[in-house]
């Protein structure tokens, strides 16, 4: 079962620039998932490290890039708008005054770049500074994710369980949130006396 990805593709035949392009587009799928795959297949000698991990950073990249772009793209139209009119205000609001940290977050929150990474682009957070922060936060997880993937191999995958996945999520989450919970709170009490 540890050389089954290795034998596939070899059977495969898929050489360096069709793993290259391989990776890239799985990133636009699940990019943690093609980061993992890219480093068990960079340590389980398959393809290089360098040629993998340059793959999924510019998948990463562009596939985000390419969110906010339909973002961008759809935020002028009538459905726009129309969310708009239904009262989704105070979001914008909220993703215009914190945009890029929400960006940032995004990162390293599974599930939550296709929803940032599009409504930055409906409220057109500026490109620039959007790009900047894409750059360096998938310059810091995905070599992390990657590295951990080649060094621990099938250790990672086993240590993936759900309920891994669970309490990471609720941490981040909480950490995410816990700001926003304790001033509701404070207003509340302050409200109530």
């Amino acid at each position: 079962m540890d050389n089954f990805l290795a034998d596939l593709l070899a059977a495969q035949m898929l050489g360096p620039a069709a793993l290259f392009f391989a990776l890239v587009v799985a990133t636009f799928v699940l990019e943690d998932v093609a980061t993992v795959a890219a480093g068990l297949l960079a340590g389980q000698r398959v393809i290089d490290p360098a040629t993998a991990i340059t793959a999924v950073v510019v998948g990463t990249v562009v596939g985000d890039l390419a969110l906010y772009g339909v973002g961008r793209w759809l935020g002028g139209t009538r459905l726009a708008a129309r969310l708009r009119a239904r009262g989704s205000g105070g979001v914008e609001a909220q993703l215009r005054r914190r945009g890029l940290l929400a960006v940032a977050a995004a990162r390293f929150i599974p599930g939550s770049r296709l929803p940032v990474f599009f409504a930055s682009g409906v409220v057109a957070l500026p490109v620039v500074a959007l790009t900047t922060t894409i750059v360096i936060t998938t310059l810091i997880w995905t070599p992390a994710l990657f590295f951990a993937s080649s060094q621990a191999g099938g250790t990672v995958l086993a240590a993936l369980t759900p309920a891994t996945i669970a309490l990471a999520a609720s941490l981040l989450a909480l950490v995410f949130f816990a700001p926003r919970l304790v001033t509701r709170l404070r207003t509340a009490r302050a409200v109530a006396a």
